[in-house]
């Protein structure tokens, strides 16, 4: 009888650590801060609470009604990239307008 009390214990502490988690990450979901897991679809993601769906757009998927953008992680390395060099791309235009503009 003991044993079945402490069981039953552990169970509602687990519960309880469980519904605490489920409300914070309900925050995080209101701000759009969603814990996305991989589907069967490539490139396609679903938020494990509130089952929102993302999909990667570099995959060349079309956007479902409600869905939320997110970079799978297939192409989380090119769009780091192209991130970094779209930022130095439009530094150096930006350096070459300021210099034609001081030389007229």
């Amino acid at each position: 009888m003991r044993d079945e009390r402490l069981l039953f214990e552990q169970m509602l502490e687990l519960y309880a650590s469980q519904r605490e988690a489920d409300h914070k990450q309900r925050i995080r979901c209101q701000r759009g801060e969603h814990d996305l897991l991989a589907t069967a679809s490539p490139g396609v993601v679903v938020c494990c609470l509130c089952r929102t769906l993302g999909v990667c757009l570099w995959c060349g998927l079309t956007l479902p009604h409600g869905a939320c953008v997110v970079v799978c992680a297939k192409h989380v390395g090119a769009v780091r990239w192209q991130a970094r060099h779209t930022r130095m791309g439009e530094a150096g235009t930006l350096k070459a307008k300021e210099v034609e503009h001081h030389d007229s």
